[in-house]
C-alpha cells in the first residue's frame, strides 16, 4: 500500500468513527496519527474520497457521500439524453441549456460528481452555468461532459 492509499484508509477510519467538523480538524487528527499533509492535499483527498458536509440536530460534519460516483454518471447521462438542450464552452466557463424546471438538478449532479475543472454551478429555470478554473479547465469540462451526450445531439461547439 503506497501512502496516499494509507493516508485514504486512514481520512476513511477517521471520518466513520469520528464527528470530524472541519478540514482543519482533519488535518490536525491526521497529524496527531503521524501523516502530515498540506491542505491543498488534504482538499484532494476529500474529494477523491466524496466526503461531504451533513447537518444533524447539532451541527455538521463529514461523512463519506452513500451514492457512489458511476451512479451520478448514469443520472447525468440519463438527464443528458432526455433533457439537454445546449452545450457550449464560453472562455473559462461551458453555458449548459436544458429542458424548463431542470438546470438545477443538472447543477445538483455535477455538483455531486465533483469534476476537477468545475469550481461552482449557478443555475436558474433551464441554464446551468458552469464555472470552471480558467478556458483550459473549462475546455475540458465540456469535452468530459460531451461524452455524456446521446450520439445524436449535436453540441455547439
Amino acid at each position: 500500500m503506497n501512502k496516499k492509499e494509507a493516508r485514504h484508509q486512514l481520512i476513511r477510519s477517521l471520518i466513520t468513527e469520528t464527528k470530524i467538523r472541519t478540514q482543519q480538524e482533519l488535518q490536525e487528527i491526521l497529524l496527531k496519527n503521524g501523516v502530515s499533509v498540506t491542505q491543498a492535499t488534504l482538499s484532494r483527498d476529500m474529494k477523491e474520497l466524496h466526503l461531504v458536509k451533513v447537518a444533524d440536530d447539532q451541527d455538521s460534519h463529514y461523512e463519506i457521500h452513500k451514492i457512489a460516483p458511476s451512479r451520478w454518471e448514469h443520472r447525468l447521462r440519463f438527464y443528458m439524453e432526455d433533457a439537454l438542450v445546449m452545450l457550449k464552452p464560453v472562455q473559462h466557463q461551458v453555458v449548459l441549456k436544458t429542458l424548463p424546471g431542470l438546470a438545477q438538478s443538472f447543477g445538483s449532479i455535477l455538483d455531486a460528481m465533483q469534476l476537477e475543472e468545475i469550481i461552482a454551478t449557478v443555475c436558474g429555470d433551464d441554464v446551468c452555468l458552469i464555472i470552471c478554473r480558467d478556458n483550459e479547465a473549462a475546455q475540458e469540462c465540456f469535452r468530459t461532459l460531451s461524452n455524456y451526450t446521446p450520439p445524436f445531439f449535436f453540441s455547439d461547439k
